[in-house]
């Protein structure tokens, strides 16, 4: 089932203000994709707000896209994605706490995975038949107890190619959006 990194819920009983607004520069290099993982910029745009574009592997992250924030001057209310080389709005889950289920490149994870990190595959998202759908995973080789890498796997999960461990949930392990994190 592709689709990047869907929200399964989050451990924090409060989930007000765990969604955030960020900019997104015109010099972004691919296409967004609710789903897509994100890593802030050291940049803002014009009204002040932090920028963020697509993380790549061994990068600690920010979020995963919730939506796509429209450009009313095009009237394309339908568009889920922010093509390359434009600039725009987003929102994304900065929660700590929130869980993500998603596919697992080089895999399967095994039991033995369970509670590991991971490291992201980042995959540019695609668009085909006017959907646009995230390709981004995790991945199953470099799992290991190093804190540096992005993701902590909290469960393995049947694929729809009917092996466990082909999909899991995950948690975000290194995030530029906690307290204390270092700058980007």
């Amino acid at each position: 089932m592709p689709g990047g990194f869907k929200y399964t819920g989050s451990l924090s009983d409060n989930t007000c203000g765990k969604l955030r607004t960020f900019g997104v520069a015109a010099a972004h290099a691919s296409l967004i994709s609710v789903g897509d993982v994100v890593r802030i910029t050291s940049t803002a745009n014009a009204a002040g707000d932090q920028e963020i574009d697509v993380a790549t592997a061994a990068q600690s992250v920010t979020g995963v896209v919730s939506s796509i924030v429209p450009d009313f001057t095009t009237e394309a209310l339908s568009d889920i994605k922010l093509p390359a080389s434009t600039a725009g709005t987003v929102r994304v889950v900065v929660d700590p706490h929130a869980e993500y289920e998603v596919d697992v490149s080089n895999g399967p994870l095994t039991i033995a995975d369970v509670g590991l990190n991971v490291d992201l595959v980042a995959t540019a998202a695609t668009t085909t038949g006017g959907l646009t759908i995230s390709n981004m995973t995790v991945n199953f080789t470099g799992r290991a107890v190093t804190a540096t890498l992005p993701f902590r796997v909290l469960k393995l999960v049947t694929g729809s190619d009917g092996v466990l461990g082909s999909r899991c949930v995950v948690r975000v392990n290194n995030s530029t959006a906690v307290s204390g994190a270092a700058g980007v």
